[in-house]
């Protein structure tokens, strides 16, 4: 079985592409809270998703695991349509390790987008750092919804 835990990024600050003090704190809180271990990280282009990541792993004090940055996961390499995201939340699943579990930092909307194309599903937009988990079994070609992320 392959996972993907993909996440919106904390907090912005209004000014620029990073992460405001709060954004900081918010991810390293979820992070302080978070029960797996990553092998495998995928971020967008946006700084503020790469920062999201690394506040997180400070906060459940982990190193980071081998990783890239996929600009699809920002809509740069696609029309941002529900179908594209889905093709890109696909090729992440597909990229986790077998018998793994992988982050992605994203967006909104385009994550809700992806699960949309991916699983023509609709889910509430996501607030930062929330998020859904995906599977895909060994026996089957499709990933499902494993859950919603939802902070409280």
């Amino acid at each position: 079985m392959r996972t993907l835990e993909i996440r919106r990024h904390a907090k912005r600050d209004p000014a620029a592409d990073r992460l405001s003090e709060a954004g900081r704190a918010q991810a390293e809180d979820v992070g302080r809270s978070l029960q797996h271990s990553y092998d495998v990280i995928f971020v967008s282009p946006a700084q503020r998703a790469a920062e999201t990541a690394a506040w997180m792993l400070r906060g459940k004090g982990a190193q980071l695991p081998p990783h890239a940055v996929i600009p699809g996961l920002a809509a740069r390499d696609n029309d941002g349509s529900p179908l594209a995201m889905g093709g890109v939340l696909s090729a992440l699943v597909d990229a986790v390790p077998e018998g793994g579990r992988g982050l992605a930092i994203s967006h909104m909307p385009l994550i809700e987008r992806g699960v949309l194309g991916l699983l023509a599903r609709d889910i509430e937009p996501l607030r930062e750092c929330e998020g859904v988990v995906l599977t895909k079994r060994d026996d089957e070609s499709a990933v499902e919804l494993e859950g919603e992320l939802r902070l409280r």
